[in-house]
C-alpha cells in the first residue's frame, strides 16, 4: 500500500508527524484573531490598541522563521520542530491568565517565534524527505492546516460563551499541541538536499526579491481578513459573537476546501494558472462585502469566496518556488520573512485604521493586495527558470 503511493515506512511516519502538527499549527495559529475582542476585555485596552497582540506575535513569527531556516540547515531539524511545539503549547497556556497588557505582547511574541519556527521548519523538511516529488505532500500539508484553523474560532467562542473567558479555550489548544510534541520522539531528522559541508548554492536576485513579495502580499490578504473578521461583524453590529465566530470558521472553510480541491487541480492545471483563479476569486469576494455591506448573507459569501481564493497562496508559491530558486533552508527563511512582514505592519494598520475609517478597511487592504499579487505572478513567469543538479527543473510546476 505505501509503496502505491510513493511512500515508505519513514517517509510514511515523517509525513504524519509534519500534517498532524500543521493541525495544531493552524489552531494556535488562527486562535488570536477570534480571541481579540475577549483579550481586549481582558487586559482593558481599545480595539486600536489590541491590534498591537498581532503586531507582537507576528514579529516573533518573522523572528522565528528566519531563524529555523538557517538553523534546519545545519542541525537536527526534528528536535527543533519538537521544540518549537512545546514552548508553543507553554506560552499558549499563559495567554488567559495574563492580564497586563506588556506581558502578554511579551507572551505573543515568543509565541510567534516558535509558531514561525514550526511553520517554516515543516516546510523545509518536508521538501528534504520527498525530493522533487514533494509538490502534492506540501500542498496537502498547507491544506491539513486548514482543519486546525476552522476548529479555532469555534473552540475560542464555544468555550468562551459557556466559561466566560478564555482559560479552557486556550488549555485544549495546549492539550493539543503537548500531544503532538510526541510524535518526534524517536523520530530520525530527513538530509538536507544539499549536503551541511557543501558550498550554498547562488540564490538570484529577482525571483528572490518577486517571490518575497508574493509572500508578503499572501500574508497580508490572508492575516487581515482572517484576524479583523470577527471584530467587524460585531463592530457592524450584523450579528452575535457565536454567529460571527462560525463566519469566522467559515472563512477557513473556504481555504480548506479549496486546498484539497487544489491538490487534483494541480494534475490539470500549472501552479500559476491556479494562482491566478485564486487571486481573480479573493477580488469577487472583497467587492461582495463592499457592494452590500448591510446584508450579512452577502458578507458570508464574500468571506467564504476569500477564503476559497487565499487557499492556493502559500503553498503555491512554496511549489513555484524551487522552479526559480535553489530548494535551501535560507530561501524558506527569506520567503517567509516576506509573509512575516506582511503578518506584522498590516493587521497592527488595519488595526489603526478600522476605527478612523471603517471597518470596511480590510476589504480593501485584501483587495489592493490580489490585484498586486497579479502583477507580480506574470513578472515572475517572464524570468528564467533554475536548474539545480540533483532536482527537475520546474518540478514543482
Amino acid at each position: 500500500m505505501l509503496t502505491r503511493l510513493g511512500l515508505t515506512p519513514y517517509s510514511f511516519r515523517a509525513a504524519a508527524a509534519y500534517y498532524l502538527s500543521f493541525i495544531g499549527l493552524g489552531v494556535v495559529s488562527a486562535s488570536i484573531g477570534p480571541a481579540l475582542p475577549f483579550l481586549s476585555a481582558q487586559v482593558q485596552v481599545t480595539v486600536a490598541e489590541v491590534s498591537s497582540l498581532v503586531v507582537a506575535k507576528s514579529a516573533g513569527f518573522m523572528l522565528g522563521s528566519f531563524l529555523m531556516g538557517r538553523l534546519a540547515d545545519r542541525v537536527q531539524a526534528h528536535g527543533l520542530l519538537q521544540l518549537c511545539l512545546l514552548v508553543s503549547a507553554a506560552c499558549t497556556l499563559a495567554i488567559p491568565s495574563i492580564p497586563d497588557f506588556a506581558a502578554l505582547l511579551a507572551c505573543l511574541f515568543l509565541l510567534g517565534i516558535f509558531v514561525g519556527g514550526m511553520d517554516v521548519g515543516a516546510n523545509i523538511v518536508i521538501v528534504w524527505v520527498f525530493r522533487e516529488k514533494f509538490a502534492p505532500f506540501l500542498t496537502g500539508l498547507h491544506f491539513i492546516w486548514g482543519i486546525g484553523a476552522l476548529a479555532s474560532p469555534l473552540i475560542i467562542v464555544t468555550f468562551v460563551e459557556r466559561t466566560g473567558d478564555l482559560r479552557l479555550s486556550y488549555t485544549i489548544i495546549t492539550g493539543i499541541l503537548l500531544v503532538l510534541s510526541l510524535l518526534f520522539l524517536r523520530l530520525p531528522s530527513p538530509a538536507p538536499i544539499r549536503a551541511r559541508e557543501e558550498a550554498q548554492y547562488p540564490i538570484p536576485p529577482r525571483p528572490m526579491f518577486t517571490m518575497v513579495a508574493m509572500l508578503f502580499l499572501a500574508g497580508t490578504i490572508e492575516l487581515v481578513v482572517a484576524t479583523w473578521i470577527l471584530t467587524y461583524v460585531l463592530k457592524l453590529d450584523l450579528a452575535d459573537k457565536i454567529t460571527g465566530g462560525y463566519l469566522n470558521s467559515s472563512f477557513f472553510l473556504g481555504l480548506l476546501g479549496a486546498r484539497l480541491v487544489s491538490i487534483f487541480l494541480l494534475r490539470r492545471f500549472s501552479i500559476s494558472q491556479v494562482l491566478y483563479g485564486s487571486l481573480i476569486t479573493i477580488a469577487a469576494g472583497c467587492l461582495l462585502p463592499l457592494a452590500m455591506p448591510a446584508s450579512l448573507a452577502v458578507l458570508w459569501i464574500g468571506v467564504v469566496l476569500v477564503g476559497i481564493g487565499v487557499a492556493p497562496l502559500f503553498p503555491g508559491c512554496l511549489n513555484l518556488a524551487p522552479t526559480y530558486l535553489p530548494p535551501e533552508g535560507r530561501v524558506t527563511s527569506w520567503m517567509y520573512a516576506g509573509a512575516s512582514f506582511g503578518f506584522l505592519i498590516m493587521p497592527w494598520i488595519t488595526g489603526q485604521l478600522f476605527e478612523a475609517v471603517g471597518p470596511h478597511i480590510i476589504w480593501h487592504f485584501a483587495l489592493g493586495g490580489a490585484l498586486l499579487k497579479l502583477g507580480l505572478l506574470y513578472t515572475l513567469e517572464q524570468m528564467p527558470r533554475y536548474v539545480l543538479p540533483g532536482l527537475k527543473a520546474g518540478a514543482a510546476a
